[in-house]
């Protein structure tokens, strides 16, 4: 997707600003700020109830490891919610990333 916006002079003198820090063109810098504020969004409509995890997953595109990652870098605790505990405790005990959630649950 392609879009063209102006960008006001405040926030054109922050994109220079980050692009000299961090050597990078302005644009690249804008798409990454533009990606922080979209995580942010999601995990704060995450945070409030309003999505769940798997939304959350499904929306950042990574893997379920990444989006703890992103949880914890917002400072937002992971939670399954007590009406999904029984549909997830029949899910087959083999798998390893059932094995990883359950002891990540009892690490917190």
């Amino acid at each position: 997707m392609s879009i063209t916006i102006d960008v006001p002079k405040n926030i054109d003198n922050i994109l220079g600003l980050r692009s000299r820090e961090e050597h990078i063109g302005r644009i690249s810098v804008l798409k990454q700020m533009l990606w922080d504020g979209v995580k942010s969004y999601i995990v704060n409509q995450y945070s409030s109830g309003k999505i769940s995890k798997g939304k959350l997953t499904e929306l950042l595109d990574p893997d379920i490891y990444g989006v703890n990652e992103v949880l914890e870098k917002h400072q937002v605790r992971s939670i399954i919610a007590t009406r999904d505990l029984p549909e997830a405790l029949k899910l087959p005990k083999n798998q390893v990333n059932i094995e990883k959630s359950i002891l990540h649950l009892t690490e917190c």
